[in-house]
């Protein structure tokens, strides 16, 4: 793994850095081998194994896995090459596998109007005449109540969801009751350390959400959900590039639906990516 020059960083910006949870460095910088990173916010600690993209971003202490894109797991997947540059840790995927993808994923941090940013741009393009470009993007995660809302220009509308149900049955999402040019915005309250998530994701760059209770009502802790987002066409040609997005914001929960409909408006206001 490869960390590039680079200008100096402004001194608010969050950096990924080699480590384990321990704060070990990680072994293996040959394709293939781990790659583990990892960022330290305040008390958030924030590990990554670029070897591992369906784990995600793993926040330690805390029962969360955020961005974890679902490719297929080794011995099928192959890392052909991963580095870091400041806040952006880049792995790019080649599975063994009839579809003949190859995956690029980019987990960005910044620092903004709320207290963390994390940012997943996803590509992937075949070498296949043509092939099932699909793929799915999870966030797992705890939260004492969820809040939706939607973007479409200067408003955000919300709605609280009623998130009641057994585990397997999730609240129905307005996903695709939604404008293209809109933005979707699920507000997790209570999810991380007493702070508030909010995940973003545009209409016109997501292909299909689903939320789903991950455990039975009635317990003593915040309920587990779990959060799927779809991104690219069932049928990409050879040679085609396709790219989308998915944002999360992590901030206090005074104030969470003022900074996350700043994130929601600032994704709406973005031209949207390669389809």
């Amino acid at each position: 793994m490869t960390q590039s020059a680079s200008s100096p960083q402004p001194a608010d910006s969050i950096l990924w850095q080699s480590g384990t949870e321990s704060g070990q460095p990680g072994s293996g910088d040959s394709p293939g081998g781990k790659r583990q990173l990892r960022f330290d916010r305040g008390d958030l600690v924030g590990l990554l194994d670029l070897g591992q993209p369906h784990r995600g971003v793993r926040l330690a202490g805390n029962a969360a896995a955020l961005l974890a894109v679902q490719l297929p797991e080794s011995p099928t997947d192959r890392l052909v090459e991963g580095w870091v540059r400041g806040g952006d840790a880049v792995a790019i995927h080649e599975p063994r596998d009839s579809r003949r993808l190859r995956t690029t994923a980019v987990w960005r941090l910044s620092a903004g109007r709320a207290e963390l940013n994390i940012e997943l741009v996803l590509s992937t393009q075949t070498a296949a005449v043509r092939s099932d470009g699909a793929t799915a993007v999870d966030c797992l995660l705890p939260a004492a109540e969820i809040v939706v809302g939607s973007s479409d220009g200067p408003r955000t509308d919300w709605t609280r969801l009623v998130t009641s149900a057994g585990a397997g049955n999730g609240p129905q999402l307005p996903w695709r009751q939604l404008p293209d040019s809109a933005v979707l915005c699920l507000l997790f309250r209570q999810a991380v350390s007493g702070r508030s998530l909010a995940i973003c994701v545009r209409r016109d760059e997501g292909r299909e959400l689903t939320l789903r209770r991950l455990s039975p009502p009635g317990g003593a802790e915040p309920p587990r959900f779990a959060l799927t987002t779809w991104f690219f066409p069932s049928l990409i040609e050879k040679g085609v590039l396709h790219r989308s997005r998915l944002q999360i914001t992590l901030g206090s929960p005074a104030n969470d639906q003022e900074w996350a409909a700043a994130a929601a408006r600032s994704l709406a206001a973005q031209p949207p990516l390669l389809q």
